[in-house]
């Protein structure tokens, strides 16, 4: 059988990545924000990195439940490995607040108000992460349930 050939941008679906940038600001005629594309980029890359993360605590909870689990185990090697990457992708995402941080408070209420009632809160794969990681109820934010920040699409999830 004959191996088709695979391309970066195509494997990478680079298309939908790069055109997945909607501005508020660059709407209607507006003015634009330039700071409005540095926002949107640095909370997609932290939304993909909460993709990997969710990736690797989920193969590490199928790992972690099965019946028995010898601690010398190549499995338990592996959960070690993975959680060890979840920590470095952690530190990564601690490190782009320097990059947010390059833009002024001035900056930002450029097109804030454009953005409600749009919130971090409103990430549901972070609120999946904090379920899954055990996060309880009286610590939550607002001590409320989880998805009382997420629309209904994102709850059925």
């Amino acid at each position: 059988m004959e191996h088709k050939p695979v391309y970066y941008g195509e494997y990478l679906q680079l298309h939908k990545i790069i055109d997945a940038q909607q501005p508020e600001s660059f709407k209607d005629g507006k003015e634009p924000a330039h700071d409005e594309m540095l926002f949107i980029i640095i909370h997609q890359a932290y939304e993909l990195w909460f993709k990997q993360i969710l990736f690797e605590v989920n193969s590490v909870v199928d790992i972690m439940s099965k019946p028995q689990l010898n601690d010398n185990s190549p499995e338990v090697q592996v959960v070690v490995h993975r959680m060890q990457r979840v920590v470095t992708i952690l530190k990564v995402l601690v490190q782009q607040i320097d990059i947010l941080e390059t833009m002024t408070p001035l900056d930002f209420l450029d097109f804030r108000d454009m953005l409600r009632p749009a919130s971090g809160f409103q990430s549901w794969q972070f609120k999946i992460l904090e379920a899954k990681l055990g996060l309880k109820f009286e610590h939550r934010h607002g001590q409320e349930y989880y998805t009382s920040q997420l629309q209904q699409k994102e709850i059925d999830i």
